[in-house]
């Protein structure tokens, strides 16, 4: 799998799972909040990067930009704290709306990981 469907993957996964978020938390020493919204809005979804279209079908990219509209449109409500954000009702609409996506392109679940070098 290449890198900008691994990351978008594997990013809406973490999205979607409370439980993977106060993982996250745990583990990084890092504000969860702001690294939710950094890492899809700064590092991962571009939507006019050729290398990212082309790792996607055309269903999947329309899907990943109607994402990015529906959690663009809620930033503002959103607290910059995890116990915040897990408190909010427009989190749970964005966390609700990344699983619709997984479901739609059957990626719930996946851990998607980098090809190797090798193979």
């Amino acid at each position: 799998m290449g890198p900008h469907r691994v990351n978008i993957i594997n990013f809406l996964n973490l999205i979607a799972s409370r439980s993977e978020q106060l993982e996250y938390q745990e583990s990084a020493p890092v504000n969860v909040a702001n690294e939710l919204v950094n890492q899809w809005f700064d590092d991962f979804y571009h939507p006019a990067d050729a290398q990212l279209a082309s790792q996607f079908s055309a269903d999947e990219l329309v899907l990943l930009k109607q994402f990015d509209a529906y959690y663009n449109e809620r930033l503002a409500l959103l607290p910059d704290s995890l116990d915040g954000l897990l408190k909010t009702h427009a989190w749970d609409e964005v966390m609700a709306y990344a699983g619709g996506v997984l479901d739609a392109c059957k990626w719930r679940g996946i851990e998607a990981r980098y090809e190797s070098p090798e193979g």
